[in-house]
């Protein structure tokens, strides 16, 4: 099948990028525009579960614009999808903003023609020019017309992280290795059968090694499927599932700040032949109908500004603007290396390919 790939050419531009200073305004509708946000007094946000997305997609908006409320939701997808389509079927538009995973818009709220165009909300001239962005600012779109979902945070993010204390390195270098037998058993998964970060580490296997290595995965390793990710991280923080696998380090950030889990990394030989770029929850859509339309508008442009992107950083993952600090700038995708862009629409079908083989192939658990 045919997949979208990041080389060089279509996905890096790292040459160095002088700081931009504060943002002006395309044209004087921006004043306007602030002016109608600041009469509706609020703006309703949909953004990734955790204190850290409370931080960076609230805390530093009310720095910028104080009199515009947020009101933030932070759920998965799987969780805040369905209510969304409900509230949309019953004629309720309660949404201005989604930022979030793209697999879980790709598959439900586009089909559903619940989403309006992005271009058309953008408007400081910071936040569209080209050299700000890695690739340009064009490369950031996820969705096959290149209107309705935007990534504006691209890492090279690991599959597997095993927590050392209780795996020796010499026994776990590839991933080939989590089929050894003494891995039985020792595995947990955020759920592959349902949208999220489990099942893109089942596409990135069916990717990179095909089918038959993913059912082997799935049914020979007695692996415990938990769509908790929290508690993936709790398992293997204290050993009791060694190893996880869609588990992020945003999901590990609570337990690493009390200084535990600091011996959890990836494999040390684990590559792919065609490492993923994610965006992870760095995902921008808008709800058609928003009830808020100028309070979108200020919100979308603080956040893919620069100062927006700085404050999306304290997640602790990185923005795709070259004139950033980079809070981990070795996870950023290098020069001259192939890339698959796992989480675009192009190649949503591994995603859904991976769910209906999780349905097939796992066992009935206990």
């Amino acid at each position: 099948m045919k997949h979208a790939s990041l080389t060089l050419a279509l996905l890096l531009s790292l040459a160095g990028v002088a700081a931009a200073g504060n943002a002006r305004a395309a044209d004087p509708t921006w004043d306007a525009t602030v002016k109608a946000a600041l009469a509706e007094g609020e703006v309703s946000v949909h953004g990734g579960p955790g204190r850290l997305y409370v931080v960076a997609l609230v805390d530093g908006f009310k720095a910028a614009y104080p009199d515009i409320k947020v009101n933030f939701t932070g759920l998965s997808g799987r969780d805040a999808i369905p209510k969304i389509l409900s509230e949309r079927a019953a004629g309720i538009y309660a949404w201005d903003v989604y930022i979030g995973g793209s697999s879980s818009v790709m598959g439900s709220l586009k089909p559903a023609g619940a989403l309006a165009p992005i271009r058309p909300a953008l408007i400081l001239p910071e936040v569209l020019d080209d050299k700000n962005w890695l690739g340009g600012f064009e490369a950031g779109y996820m969705d096959l017309e290149k209107k309705y979902m935007y990534g504006f945070q691209a890492e090279v993010t690991p599959t597997v992280l095993v927590n050392w204390d209780f795996v020796s390195h010499a026994d776990l270098k590839t991933y080939q290795d989590l089929m050894k037998p003494q891995f039985a058993g020792k595995i947990v998964w955020d759920d592959p059968r349902l949208p999220g970060a489990g099942s893109a580490a089942g596409a990135r296997f069916i990717f990179n090694f095909g089918e038959d290595f993913l059912k082997a995965l799935y049914s020979e390793q007695q692996i415990v499927y938990i769509a908790n990710l929290r508690q993936n991280a709790e398992w293997v923080v204290s050993g009791r599932y060694p190893i996880g696998l869609g588990l992020g380090p945003v999901d590990l950030a609570p337990f690493r700040a009390q200084g535990l889990g600091k011996n959890i990394a990836e494999p040390s030989e684990a590559r792919f032949p065609h490492e993923p770029v994610a965006t992870g929850f760095g995902t921008l859509s808008l709800p058609a109908n928003p009830p808020h339309p100028n309070a979108t508008k200020v919100y979308v442009n603080w956040l893919l500004s620069k100062p927006g992107q700085i404050s999306w950083e304290k997640t602790g993952f990185d923005s795709r603007r070259t004139d950033m600090p980079h809070v981990a700038p070795e996870t950023l995708p290098k020069p001259g290396e192939p890339y698959i862009a796992d989480e675009a629409e192009a190649n949503l079908h591994y995603r859904l390919e991976a769910q209906e083989l999780g349905k097939q192939y796992i066992k009935a658990q206990k």
